[in-house]
């Protein structure tokens, strides 16, 4: 079988998707190929498939901290649908990859189950938050993660404990080490409490980030990392640059560290906005801001080789 009849085969499948569609920042070009994968099961015959047939695989989340370029992307990309949460007695919590983790800090929040609440602010997956190690007002995934089913490139799964991901500043192996790994599900430590005080803390956070960032509007999140001491949305306000606009992309206004959508940007708005506020730091101030966002794919300007067998 060549690797476009495999393709064609796959639950679901869609040719040629706009990766626009399955993004919450609403940019980004087509996918060669586009499926949605419920279960570990199914995502470890997707990696198999894919070893297999030498397909590029790239796998998505909610696309809220990930820029898609505007060439799309090669290959087949595969978003890990199985958004369960599973409550394992009042020690634990099993999200599937596909959880967003908002819903899962204000379920914990329902049943009394505190430890999640930093969740309301990260606007993305479980998958994706461990990938990144993602964390708002103080905690991260690195405090509340017990271990995580991942699946390598051969289709094995596999448990990883928090000390095996290597988790650092808005990092994990899954970067590096383990490239090429998809996060299936994973156990976060959580402890018994008051319904109230949980969701009142939840609502706390919430009010934190409606106050201090972006809200209702489509937002990468953060654009960069922050450097130690000090923060970069302030480095870039002390720029000048809050409200820059290029194209359809803006430096938000509330929060500089933010990129907007506001007028069907494209994603090389996005990184020219960018280049402009790293620029600015670096020659402004002599530091070396590091991307945060997640850049996948390929420029419009690329010629496409699409996948054929």
């Amino acid at each position: 079988m060549s690797a476009s009849d495999w393709l064609a085969q796959l639950p679901g499948v869609l040719r040629d998707e706009p990766l626009a569609r399955h993004s919450q920042f609403g940019v980004g070009g087509p996918a060669d190929w586009f499926a949605k994968v419920r279960d570990t099961e199914a995502m470890q015959g997707v990696l198999r498939g894919c070893a297999e047939h030498s397909v590029p695989l790239t796998t998505i989340g909610a696309g809220s901290n990930a820029l898609i370029l505007d060439g799309g992307i090669r290959g087949l990309v595969v978003r890990f649908d199985d958004s369960r949460v599973r409550v394992r007695g009042d020690d634990s919590v099993e999200l599937g990859a596909g959880a967003m983790m908002p819903r899962a800090a204000l379920d914990c929040a329902r049943q009394g189950l505190a430890g999640l609440e930093f969740g309301i602010g990260v606007p993305g997956t479980c998958g994706a938050s461990v990938y990144g190690n993602a964390g708002a007002f103080g905690t991260e995934m690195a405090d509340v993660l017990i271990d995580g089913t991942v699946v390598s490139p051969a289709g094995d799964a596999q448990v990883l404990t928090a000390a095996e991901c290597g988790f650092h500043y808005r990092r994990s192996r899954l970067q590096d080490g383990l490239r090429g790994h998809v996060v299936a599900s994973a156990r976060l430590r959580v402890h018994a409490g008051d319904p109230a005080e949980v969701r009142r803390r939840t609502d706390e956070i919430q009010a934190q980030r409606k106050a201090s960032q972006p809200y209702g509007v489509r937002s990468l999140g953060s654009v960069f990392k922050n450097p130690p001491g000090d923060s970069a949305g302030r480095l870039v306000e002390a720029c000048g640059l809050k409200g820059r606009r290029h194209g359809g992309a803006e430096i938000a206004p509330k929060h500089a560290n933010f990129i907007l959508n506001v007028a069907h940007a494209t994603a090389a708005d996005v990184l020219e906005l960018a280049r402009v506020a790293h620029d600015a730091v670096l020659r402004q101030f002599g530091v070396d801001l590091e991307r945060e966002i997640v850049i996948l794919g390929e420029p419009a300007a690329r010629s496409r080789v699409p996948v054929s067998g």
